[in-house]
């Protein structure tokens, strides 16, 4: 799990939804959601959000992110004048001001009209004054560069995931069984434009591909989606794990991005 969550951040992925597999009874989503949140948590947080749980008894084995969201310095001098983190609201001093805690050597203070909870997580803006700090509260939305991804979990099926984003971006589904990539190169760029480079890129469970979910929910694939596409053509290997797949896909559509974007 961590190996992938690497993969999805190298590329920028901005966010995972787990579709409930309907071929199967056994249900590993929450599972799955749990390990990402884990190491989707900034280091210096994890021990306050996270309690003790035999799930996560092996995650010190996952590879670090090493995201911008995970910043290591610990000291205030050691920060840049302006930064980003996401901080845990662990008290309030008087009205109105909230301390939270960002993973320095002391919690910053927030002023927020609004009133936060008690361990809820926001996202600030901290500019550095001297040896102070002022600490703005934040959407992520609005932090300039790429700060990780977001996890969903759904209980939609396959198809209803589909259809909850037609039309929103460019649907790809990815097989052994589409076209070969370099077939579809430029109509998959031309619409890809079209959609302002907003993809979402479809995968299979663990037990079965694309193809066979969507025939036991009942839909032909190829009908649903704009494209479904074999980016990895003459494999060597009789199936392709998902961490195998999200690294080869998303690196030949990071690859066609660069190409066509310089070139106009």
């Amino acid at each position: 799990m961590g190996f992938i969550a690497r993969v999805l951040s190298i590329f920028k992925v901005e966010k995972v939804v787990i579709y409930l597999d309907k071929t199967t009874d056994l249900d590993e989503r929450g599972l799955i959601s749990k390990l990402f949140n884990y190491i989707l948590c900034p280091q210096y947080l994890r021990r306050k959000v996270f309690p003790l749980d035999p799930d996560l008894r092996y995650v010190g084995l996952m590879p670090p992110l090493n995201t911008p969201n995970h910043p290591l310095e610990r000291r205030i001098n050691e920060i840049p004048k302006i930064s980003y983190r996401e901080g845990l609201v662990i008290g309030q001093k008087g009205q109105n001001r909230y301390i939270v805690d960002v993973g320095l050597e002391r919690p910053v203070i927030v002023h927020k009209r609004k009133a936060l909870q008690h361990g809820e997580r926001v996202f600030l803006k901290l500019i550095k004054k001297n040896d102070d700090i002022e600490a703005r509260l934040i959407e992520k939305k609005d932090i300039p560069y790429y700060f990780g991804f977001d996890i969903a979990v759904t209980d939609m099926s396959l198809k209803e995931v589909i259809a909850s984003f037609k039309n929103k971006m460019l649907i790809v589904a990815t097989s052994k069984y589409g076209k070969e990539i370099q077939e579809e190169v430029e109509n998959l760029m031309r619409k890809m434009k079209s959609y302002d480079n907003k993809v979402l890129l479809l995968f299979g469970s663990p037990f079965k591909g694309l193809y066979e979910i969507a025939n036991v929910e009942g839909f032909n694939l190829d009908e649903e989606v704009d494209f479904t596409l074999n980016f990895i053509p003459e494999q060597g290997t009789k199936t392709v794990r998902i961490e195998e797949a999200l690294c080869s896909v998303l690196a030949i559509l990071n690859f066609l991005y660069r190409v066509y974007s310089e070139a106009g």
